[in-house]
């Protein structure tokens, strides 16, 4: 017996692939407009699609340069919710997976126009603020000069969370969800701002940040939407342009996978640097009052921040120093030591 979705037949026993039990059933024709409606500004006619992008991104824009110039966590995640920048990011991966190059063309110029502006509209805003933001006290910054291994995994995750979110309706109130886990419009504004603050090396750690978030949504969400079998039914529609809809797909995938491999490679590497850091400097506390705050490796600079008394804690961050310099001498190492002090106060005070 064969049930029907719709106008469509549905064979149950088809029902048992991944995919299917992901989607909730096969993917058919309506689906995939469905989903194009949502993500292809053009499907929508006329220009009020490319207005409302351009609004949101404007505003989401400002929103985030005000948090990152006055270091407020809070405003910056407001930006994340406004802003429109995983709209066609995901137009890109669905035009990936069905092989559609006009379409692919179309979303990733939309995606190149809305980075250009906000990186545009927060150097100026940044020009025009009388605050200086230094990378290493401002958090809105330093958190999104250096990617990490777990800025790419959340970026992955989040990217097959959005493709998931996006072909369920049920599931689409988890959309704001995932527009806060990736960071978009927030590293493209700390580009901006670290610009007109003459500092370009945290610039292009914003922008690796942004690179990073961005390829891991093309591969992880257009993935997701493959899984599901949206490709499949676009390529049951278009018999005729199968062979050219794989080569789209094959071009598209190794334009992302090179980049995102290089991402990785280097953030994969910045993060074992990391762990054989701090095994060579829990050596050097252990005994002490100092305790190890954090460490950070950006290629081949680390800096490294304790927490301890004064009294010793000088002689301890020089005793670190040296440690690294002599185990990884190709490193250009900072200490720094946040002094603290510990009073005891009596039960009966």
């Amino acid at each position: 017996m064969t049930a029907t979705r719709g106008s469509e037949p549905v064979d149950p026993i088809r029902q048992t692939a991944l995919g299917e039990i992901m989607h909730g059933g096969p993917v058919g024709h309506a689906d995939l407009d469905e989903i194009a409606d949502k993500l292809w500004f053009d499907r929508e006619g006329g220009r009020d699609a490319y207005v409302r992008f351009g609004v949101l991104l404007v505003l989401s824009v400002v929103i985030a340069t005000g948090g990152v110039l006055g270091d407020s966590t809070a405003t910056v995640i407001g930006a994340m919710i406004v802003a429109p920048l995983m709209t066609p990011i995901m137009a890109s991966a669905l035009a990936v997976v069905t092989g559609d190059a006009w379409h692919l063309g179309r979303s990733l110029a939309i995606v190149a126009t809305g980075v250009a502006t906000a990186i545009a509209l927060s150097w100026l805003l940044g020009i025009a603020s009388p605050v200086v933001v230094d990378a290493s006290t401002n958090s809105q910054v330093s958190g999104r000069i250096s990617p990490r291994l777990t800025d790419l995994i959340v970026a992955l995750a989040s990217g097959a969370a959005g493709g998931f979110a996006l072909s369920r309706r049920k599931v689409s109130d988890a959309l704001p969800g995932v527009a806060i886990a990736i960071s978009l419009v927030p590293p493209l504004c700390v580009v901006g701002v670290m610009l007109a603050n003459h500092d370009p090396s945290a610039s292009m750690g914003a922008m690796l940040l942004f690179l990073t978030n961005f390829l891991a949504i093309l591969v992880a969400g257009g993935g997701m939407l493959a899984v599901m079998g949206y490709g499949r039914v676009a390529f049951a529609e278009r018999h005729a342009g199968r062979r050219a809809s794989a080569v789209v797909i094959a071009l598209a995938t190794l334009a992302i996978a090179v980049p995102l491999a290089i991402t990785g490679s280097r953030v994969a590497a910045d993060t074992r640097i990391e762990f054989a850091i701090r095994s060579r400097v829990d050596e050097v506390l252990r005994g002490t009052d100092v305790d190890l705050a954090s460490v950070d490796a950006q290629g081949d600079l680390v800096e490294v921040t304790l927490e301890g008394p004064p009294d010793d804690g000088v002689a301890v961050a020089r005793d670190v120093a040296r440690k690294i310099a002599d185990a990884m001498p190709d490193l250009r190492v900072r200490v720094a030591l946040l002094e603290s002090e510990i009073v005891e106060i009596p039960a009966s005070a």
